[in-house]
């Protein structure tokens, strides 16, 4: 995530629990903190090989200096569906408050480096760097919010395009996740690069605390998934009902909703929140305003 936290307190949490009575006891979670590389922590969960080669055609780091506003940030992003020229992330990835607390792009967002998941794993430092595709008004860019950090948490999306193929690349097929028997106590699959070096993906087990998809939007997700700096937009899976040994995304990973402030890390008082795919996710109005 960038060098800000998407953070709700006081009175906006206490609003939140209100509006989901049904969450409120779920949100006072704790952290699994139980990241492994992502081949040997598959093959302990029992996730195919074939699986793993699909992460990490889909799945990329991004990393922007932000040398303008020295704001930069480092973020995951995802290939869904069918398109591989353009990947989904956090807004919050090219959008930052300055310090008159306006919301602002993080510039120059032509220096923003995106690297596939495959090569970073092949290559390390040495994997090849491709760039994005970007509108000279910045504000035509696909994003559902231009204010992340003030808007609901399930606002903070941003489809992004890169400005050249990315080789080997392939979208994650999106399943019909109101068939998914999606339920508190089940089983929940985060995968994310590791930060701060954002080099090696890595990938934990954990648990669903929380559902909530009222209000036609996208719907969130709560997990007690550990979380912490550069794992925004990282993705959530559950085991494919058909093939256990296959992973089905559900969600992408928005920040920390927590009651301790920005930054303080995992503590019964913290919860991970995702935002879920349903097909209101990948609805972006024209423009940012």
């Amino acid at each position: 995530m960038s060098n800000w936290f998407h953070v709700r307190r006081g009175l906006v949490l206490a609003a939140f629990l209100l509006l989901w009575p049904s969450l409120a006891s779920a949100a006072i979670i704790g952290s699994s903190d139980g990241w492994k590389p992502l081949r040997q922590g598959a093959k302990a969960l029992g996730i195919s090989d074939r699986m793993v080669d699909r992460i990490l055609a889909a799945g990329v780091g991004m990393t922007c200096p932000g040398t303008v506003h020295k704001n930069g940030g480092t973020l995951n992003g995802w290939f869904l569906g069918p398109d591989v020229t353009s990947f989904y992330t956090n807004a919050h990835g090219v959008i930052d408050l300055g310090a008159d607390r306006q919301a602002d792009f993080i510039e120059p967002l032509d220096k923003c480096k995106v690297h596939s998941y495959r090569d970073l794993l092949l290559r390390g430092d040495r994997a090849a760097s491709y760039a994005l595709s970007l509108p000279a008004d910045r504000h035509d860019m696909a994003l559902a919010s231009f204010q992340p950090q003030r808007d609901l948490p399930t606002s903070d999306r941003a489809r992004l395009t890169l400005a050249r193929t990315l080789p080997g690349a392939e979208a994650l097929d999106m399943p019909d996740i109101s068939h998914l028997p999606l339920a508190i106590g089940e089983q929940v699959i985060m995968v994310s690069l590791q930060p701060p070096a954002m080099r090696e993906p890595v990938i934990q087990a954990c648990q669903i605390k929380g559902i909530d998809i009222s209000g036609g939007g996208p719907g969130r997700l709560l997990t007690d998934c550990d979380n912490s700096f550069g794992n925004s937009a990282a993705l959530y899976f559950v085991r494919d009902p058909a093939d256990p040994g296959m992973l089905v995304p559900i969600a992408m990973h928005e920040g920390c909703y927590d009651k301790v402030g920005n930054f303080k890390g995992w503590s019964r008082d913290n919860t991970a929140l995702g935002i879920l795919l349903r097909r209101s996710f990948f609805s972006f109005r024209r423009g940012a305003s």
